[in-house]
């Protein structure tokens, strides 16, 4: 869709893509090239375009309120994508994220407002559009409904599932402003977006997805999610308080999403998340780790002593995997 705005719009030229070092976006051909090239892509890395790729912002999450901090940590990203607007803007067609948490090839990787708030000013100086992946991020799992809002910013394209139908079917929608929308609006047929799939429309997802919309609402989910999130705080304040502390790298909560990063070596191919997850299935919970990263995004309805047990199966299964 960003390609063929462009194109539609007399501007062909605007044809490379640039993404956020540490991305996932999919597993088709296009979402595999504009993402990480991690073991997720390994095999298919001679069937991938080129894209730009700028470094993978490094904040910790302990430096998240130091506006000092911030502009260091963030600034070796702006650099490279200033240099890159600079050299190829006219080339340059889309910035391709995760607003706020880089999941799956990251091990759920945070990093600040204000940089997605600068590479979006960025973007919007070099006629560069900003394609925001809210897939995991939306929705309200950031305390927001979307995790754009953090930095007060409205994408240019922004692709939503997951939580948009509650989890009750599978869903999507991709979402454009007015502008890219008018750009294929045309009596010429050949502006049409032809790219539409079998599923489109579908009528039982949309159908599931206004419900959840409605409980949304009526159920105050924005509310719950930052009773979860106080929830998510204090359990990891005590797990760092006990045997497990000399171990963790750090500790990162925004919204529904809680992290335990551990001192750990190895990818996603290594045993530590797979023993970790046997271990907890054993005892009750289904918990996915991510190369050395332990993380939780339980359902809004989650009740306090259910995350309670959740973060005490949590503790128990990884101080078994450590100690063997």
């Amino acid at each position: 869709m960003a390609y063929q705005y462009y194109l539609n719009s007399g501007r062909p030229q605007k044809q490379e893509f640039v993404t956020l070092g540490g991305g996932y976006h999919g597993d088709t051909f296009g979402t595999m090239s504009v993402g990480a090239r991690s073991v997720f892509h390994e095999a298919f890395a001679p069937l991938l375009f080129d894209v730009h790729t700028l470094p993978q912002p490094k904040v910790p999450f302990a430096d998240f309120d130091r506006d000092y901090k911030i502009k260091e940590h963030i600034a070796p990203v702006l650099k490279a994508y200033r240099s890159l607007l600079t050299s190829r803007g006219d080339s340059i067609c889309a910035l391709i994220l995760e607003p706020l948490i880089q999941g799956a090839s990251a091990g759920f990787n945070f990093y600040p407002p204000e940089l997605l708030r600068a590479l979006y000013d960025l973007s919007k100086q070099y006629d560069v559009l900003l394609i925001a992946d809210e897939v995991f991020t939306g929705s309200g799992r950031t305390g927001k409904f979307y995790a754009c809002e953090w930095a007060g910013i409205w994408p240019d394209i922004m692709a939503l599932s997951k939580g948009l139908s509650g989890g009750t079917l599978p869903f999507a929608a991709t979402l454009a402003t007015e502008e890219i929308f008018q750009a294929f609006y045309s009596d010429d047929r050949k502006t049409t977006l032809f790219h539409g799939h079998s599923m489109t429309g579908s009528p039982p997802g949309c159908a599931a997805a206004l419900a959840a919309l409605d409980v949304f609402e009526a159920q105050n989910i924005l509310e719950r999610v930052g009773r979860l999130e106080s929830g998510h705080r204090a359990h990891q304040k005590r797990i760092t308080a006990g045997p497990l502390g000399a171990r963790i790298r750090e500790g990162r909560v925004l919204g529904s999403v809680a992290v335990l990063e551990f001192n750990l070596e190895g990818d996603y191919t290594g045993e530590f998340g797979w023993r970790v997850m046997q271990a907890a299935l054993g005892r009750g919970a289904l918990i996915r780790p991510l190369g050395s990263a332990v993380y939780l995004t339980p359902p809004y309805i989650i009740t306090a002593d259910q995350l309670a047990q959740t973060y005490e199966i949590l503790e128990e299964s990884v101080i078994e995997v450590l100690k063997n």
